[in-house]
């Protein structure tokens, strides 16, 4: 069924939409502060918490949303990527932005976009609509998702009132310089000149980086252990942490996400880096028990290393099926069997991610897993039927505006 607005919001977001090329980072962040000033700087209007790092961002910037909210807040929550709907990426007090929002906010920055000359990424125009709608809504606090790195990312253009860094681990090399430090120095570019800056407990290597970010800025810098930081954080920004808003939500769609069919327990996880793998691992180890066989569908993008990934589950109990992940960032199953390099979990390929996934029902082990990215979980999800038939006639489209040739047609060189 097509939702009343559906197919006006789908064009407005067709609009919106300028992919982003490996060639066009880094990019510096003069363009985006020019488009909140045609804005009249809607990032103005509210204090911002800013979360950036490799793993764990979504689920700890929700816990920071909903623990502000409970606090009698108006918050904010700008997140991404999005499992099926684009409109999931922009949330106020839990409540994602409207068709007619997002149609109007789409408008607004198209409007500001006209006064300039750059030309914007779907990331950056989003990062504004966000903004915007923030400020139209009068949100007291937001809660801002760093997108690609840290420095440069267009989320940096806003002054955060604190900085939060997540653990920060090897992704996206090409374009944040290749080495570990390299990605460490972008992450931790959010911390502001005198500002102050939260970080979970990181790699001698990575918390060097941020230490030395930390001191050249004058800023106040603190290491928490993780499951300390949604109080910390509620504390440096003056919201007092109590009972009320310590009984947070835990788990996101397609993070860690268990779902029963009959015989069968179903785990679907967006795990895609070595330390996301690890702790999905480590999970099925403590549900199920670490000797029960397991059989694996895993579909990885290409800015990802198929072997790291995959290495924690190196062992005889692990059955991996190698299949395709939906876009055109995916690596091709075939090209993933010959670059997994592991020596005990049996591995072979479905090119076909429909196929690979229609084969659960029929497989012999008790507990299946989904995993390699966010597409995957999203698509796992939709397979299985967890979605009303509104949101999937929505999440459906979306995808085929990312997917189609009038997407791949942005992503070509200008």
């Amino acid at each position: 069924m097509i939702q009343p607005g559906l197919s006006a919001y789908l064009n407005a977001l067709s609009s919106l939409i300028q992919p982003i090329r490996t060639t066009d980072f880094p990019r510096p962040l003069e363009p985006m502060h020019r488009l909140l000033a045609a804005l009249d700087h809607p990032e103005q209007a509210f204090d911002s918490i800013v979360v950036a790092g490799s793993v764990g961002k979504g689920t700890a910037c929700l816990r920071l949303a909903s623990a502000l909210h409970q606090s009698g807040l108006k918050v904010g929550l700008y997140t991404g990527p999005h499992l099926h709907s684009f409109r999931e990426r922009f949330m106020v007090d839990s409540t994602p932005i409207t068709y007619d929002s997002f149609i109007r906010g789409v408008a607004a920055v198209q409007q500001a976009e006209q006064k300039l000359s750059d030309t914007y990424s779907t990331f950056e125009r989003a990062t504004a609509l966000a903004l915007w709608w923030f400020r139209e809504q009068g949100v007291q606090k937001a809660v801002l998702e760093i997108g690609i790195g840290g420095r440069l990312d267009a989320v940096n253009a806003v002054a955060n009132r604190l900085a939060v860094l997540l653990p920060i681990e090897m992704e996206h090399a090409a374009m944040l310089g290749g080495s570990l430090a390299s990605i460490a120095s972008h992450k931790a570019g959010i911390i502001q000149s005198n500002g102050l800056a939260l970080s979970v407990e990181q790699v001698p290597e990575v918390a060097t980086v941020i230490r030395a970010e930390a001191q050249a800025k004058q800023a106040s810098l603190q290491f928490v252990p993780v499951n300390d930081l949604v109080k910390t954080a509620l504390e440096y920004v003056g919201v007092t942490f109590s009972v009320s808003n310590s009984r947070l939500p835990v788990q996101l769609p397609g993070r860690l996400e268990v779902i029963e069919r009959g015989s069968q327990s179903i785990v679907i996880d967006g795990a895609h880096t070595a330390r996301s793998a690890e702790r999905l691992r480590a999970f099925v180890d403590e549900r199920f028990g670490n000797s029960v066989p397991i059989r694996v569908i895993a579909g990885i993008l290409r800015d990802k290393s198929p072997s790291a990934v995959l290495s924690p589950l190196d062992d005889p109990r692990f059955r991996i099926i190698l299949t395709t992940a939906p876009g055109h960032r995916a690596v091709p199953a075939e090209k993933l069997q010959s670059s997994a390099n592991l020596s005990h979990a049996s591995v072979e390929a479905i090119p076909s991610l429909e196929s690979a996934l229609a084969s659960i029902a029929s497989a012999p082990e008790a507990v299946q897993m989904v995993m390699g990215s966010l597409r995957m979980a999203a698509v796992a999800r939709e397979s299985l039927g967890l979605l009303s038939p509104e949101e999937l006639a929505e999440a459906q489209a979306t995808r085929a505006l990312f997917e189609g040739e009038s997407y791949m047609g942005r992503l070509s060189p200008r």
